[in-house]
């Protein structure tokens, strides 16, 4: 009879888990210790992988504290993790007892030498199924560090004579895809589109980097375009049931139609089972491939303020134990500081949060004395005002990071990051989860929530999955592998709710042995356990009237107007546009038929409310941003935004009249309560903090509080009022000079043409302005060619770094 083998639920019910206890607080002998290690060679032989993880992990804690590789150097061979055997051979290669390592074939460890990196045996296996595959949709499942870079790299190299979508969730993602494709230099490959208006209609053999909603505009804009290959990154985000999900879903539903033999290529850092990806209306088979190796075992610490108390968590156990009894730290800056290494991440829920600590944090650290420091912040100061606080942080070695920050300035302080090593720390919300690679070593969560609820498993794995990259913990810099034990510091205090169960949460999210079943909430995928038929209904009716034929066997509406089918190529999605399309083409025809051109800025808000906004059923539907639109003064606010962007204001300008709408606020005696969203201290008629009092904000904290309102704002702009703009276009009754202006900021077509090719306008001015003679713009065909001189001249000429470092990154890639 074969024997059973063992699991962690039998390893449970005998005293191992006491001994271990002691070994994971290094409370043993010698004797335990070599005890301890038998048993872990004995899991090794199991079958059960957990097990296998178990005792591997101990052997990772054991060699590190021992500073003794030998055994991890044996077991890393037997396990295929070729990375570890070539690190510790680098540490011991002077070793007097070099000799043991001998004896390993170094023409064997060149098998998994791939462009001078070392691979994991499944690392190559991944390589080789996507690259055997490449004709066919796959699924890549492998965590992060497992090259999911290459893997696109590889797409683009393989078929350069295709047509390629890269999708990300993310415009801080699609910059740095675009980098790194660009960073290869591949013949042929001299333009990457990250925006609809650089596709010129004519090109052949492109290669798109979009967001879903750029996509889609872009699908709109050349109906006739079609992808050979669509790679989807992050792929766990369609399973989700925001709308962003949904457009995510509608678009493979529509890149199919287009060419029903497209190849999609999904890539993700965890998802349980291939098929919750299947989308409906579509054909397409997925083969898949898992990674299921782990090289990183991580180590869960929560650190209770109040009680001063350093608990540690094991996921394999599933049990915690008291670390330190008696801990001397004062506060979480006080542990933060000690527990700290080269590089961490501070997490924290709400942007406003993320700042407020990093003030806080800021007085606490010593200032830094670094020219280069002083020159990054010498930069920002003139680019947006000397009071952001992001310059008092960065003083003292901190950055902080969220969506509310000017997309420039966020770049320019990932760079800064990346190359300055007296910057330790990085505060940021959750928009480091999705595929933004900056070096850490340590995590901190001072909140375990993303948004309204707590980090689910698949995000809080995604966040963990930031510190301890291959390259940090494999650099030729590192003198041992510690960096195989990624720390994870839960800090107890002030921002996590009250009565919160960290011991519990971590149950949940990190425990190993649990059963784990991808949560698919997407109504357009084929198992959606429970389905809205209104909005599946809705989200169908919008697809089909995107796009006729598109899905089979429809019976819905489709709309008869100008208006109706403009508004659903707009993704324009609040209202109910068959009931409304005739009463607004009405409204449009008396414009067309006197051949009359909206040619101010008031009319337009004027237009926008009432053929649009005053539609909306704002009972039924959380559309709170647009719901603003329906007060007279946001929409004269909105007026004068629009105007701003008209004029290409700048930030010093649009700050300066900010405050001087604040203070004229306070002066005439006014309501002084004013919405701010997510950057609120107080309720007003709700259950959240969506409102600030700017009557009691000193002159720092409104220029802030101004500086995140402009990028809220223009975040609005963007994604909101402007289809409404596009949609009144499409009906011709805007005047074609405001329209342009509001678009793109400017008339001018060669400012136009480099914004449509991603620059932003303030950089567009400067290069038309001083470096038109480095600037080649090919008018009949809409192409750029820059001179790579141009680098040089702006930095010796002095010009601010964040504009250099803006052209670098997404024209030259370097």
């Amino acid at each position: 009879m074969e024997k059973t083998d063992i699991t962690l639920r039998r390893i449970k019910n005998t005293q191992f888990p006491d001994l271990y206890k002691k070994f994971i607080l290094n409370e043993l002998n010698e004797s335990d210790n070599i005890k301890l290690l038998s048993i872990a060679i004995i899991f090794l032989n199991s079958k059960n992988l957990l097990v296998n993880q178990l005792g591997y992990r101990i052997i990772v804690i054991y060699c590190n504290r021992a500073k003794d590789f030998k055994p991890l150097y044996e077991v890393a061979l037997n396990k295929g993790f070729i990375p570890i055997v070539k690190f510790i051979d680098s540490l011991t290669k002077d070793n007097a007892h070099s000799s043991f390592f001998l004896e390993l074939n170094s023409s064997f460890l060149e098998n998994y030498n791939i462009l001078n990196n070392y691979r994991t045996v499944e690392q190559k296996e991944l390589i080789k199924f996507y690259n055997d595959n490449n004709s066919k949709s796959i699924l890549a499942i492998a965590p992060t560090s497992y090259g999911k870079t290459e893997l696109i790299l590889s797409t683009i190299k393989e078929s350069l004579d295709s047509n390629i979508c890269i999708i990300t969730p993310s415009k801080s993602l699609l910059s740095q895809t675009k980098q790194r494709i660009l960073n290869e230099e591949i013949e042929g490959i001299i333009k990457v589109i990250v925006h609809p208006e650089m596709y010129l209609g004519s090109e052949k053999n492109i290669v798109t980097v979009l967001t879903q909603e750029r996509l889609l505009r872009m699908l709109k804009m050349f109906p006739k375009i079609k992808f050979d290959y669509a790679i989807i990154d992050e792929a766990h985000n369609l399973l989700g049931d925001e709308e962003r999900n949904e457009l995510l879903a509608s678009v493979i539903i529509l890149l199919e139609k287009r060419n029903p033999t497209v190849r999609f290529k999904f890539l993700t850092p965890f998802l349980e089972n291939g098929e919750s990806l299947k989308v409906k209306y579509t054909n397409f088979n997925i083969e898949s491939f898992k990674v299921l190796e782990n090289i990183k075992t991580e180590k869960y610490y929560i650190y209770d303020l109040e009680q001063k108390r350093l608990l540690f968590y094991d996921q394999f156990i599933n049990e915690t134990v008291i670390a330190n009894d008696n801990c001397p730290e004062r506060n979480d800056m006080d542990f933060i500081f000690n527990y700290s290494l080269e590089k961490n991440i501070i997490y924290l829920n709400r942007p406003i949060h993320v700042e407020q600590f990093a003030l806080r944090f800021s007085n606490y650290l010593p200032d830094i004395k670094s020219d280069i420091i002083e020159k990054v912040c010498n930069n920002i100061a003139d680019y947006i005002n000397v009071d952001y606080n992001l310059i008092k942080c960065l003083k003292k070695g901190i950055i902080y990071h969220h969506g509310s920050m000017p997309d420039s300035i966020r770049a320019y302080i990932e760079k800064s990051y990346l190359e300055i090593d007296e910057i330790k720390y990085v505060i940021t919300t959750s928009t480091l989860l999705e595929g933004v690679n900056l070096p850490a070593y340590r995590l901190f969560l001072l909140d375990n929530r993303r948004g309204q609820g707590n980090l689910t498993r698949s995000s809080f794995k995604n966040l963990i999955g930031r510190i301890c990259r291959f390259n940090d913990i494999f650099n030729s810099k590192n003198e041992n592998l510690n960096k195989l034990e990624p720390h994870v510091y839960f800090v107890v205090g002030e921002f996590y709710r009250i009565n919160s169960d960290v011991q519990n949460f971590l149950r949940k999210v990190a425990c190993v042995g649990k059963n784990v079943t991808d949560k698919i909430e997407n109504v357009l995928l084929e198992n959606t356990e429970s389905i809205d038929e209104d909005k599946f209904n809705k989200t169908l009716e919008f697809i089909e009237n995107f796009e006729e034929n598109t899905l089979s066997e429809y019976n819905g509406q489709y709309v008869q107007t100008e208006v109706g089918k403009s508004c659903f190529l707009n993704n324009v999605f609040e209202i109910n546009v068959v009931d409304y399309e005739r009463e607004i083409q009405d409204a449009i025809n008396v414009y067309q038929k006197k051949n009359l051109k909206i040619n101010d800025t008031q009319t337009i808000m004027d237009i926008i409310y009432n053929l649009f906004v005053s539609k909306v059923n704002f009972e039924t539907n959380n559309y709170d941003n647009l719901k603003r639109l329906t007060n007279e003064k946001a929409r004269t606010f909105y007026k004068m935004f629009i105007d701003w962007r008209i004029k290409n204001a700048s930030y010093p300008e649009m700050l300066a009249t900010f405050y001087k709408y604040w203070e004229e606020l306070i002066d005439s005696k006014s309501d002084t309560m004013i919405y701010v969203g997510k950057w609120g201290d107080e309720k007003r008629g709700g259950f959240r903090e969506l409102w600030t009092d700017i009557g009691q904000k000193n002159y720092i904290q409104k220029i802030n509080l101004a500086i995140v309102r402009i990028k809220d704002e223009q975040d609005f702009l963007e994604n909101n009022l402007l289809k409404y703009i596009e949609v009144l276009n499409d009906c011709e009754i805007l005047e074609e000079s405001l329209y342009l202006r509001i678009k793109y900021g400017t008339d001018n077509q060669a400012e136009i043409l480099l914004v449509r090719n991603g620059l932003s306008l303030g950089l567009a001015k400067l290069l038309t302005k001083k470096y038109s003679i480095y600037v080649n713009i090919n008018y009949d065909s809409y192409e750029i060619d820059f001179n790579k001189d141009i680098i040089h001249i702006m930095i010796e000429n002095e010009e601010n770094e964040i504009h250099i470092n803006e052209l670098q990154m997404l024209v030259f890639g370097k």
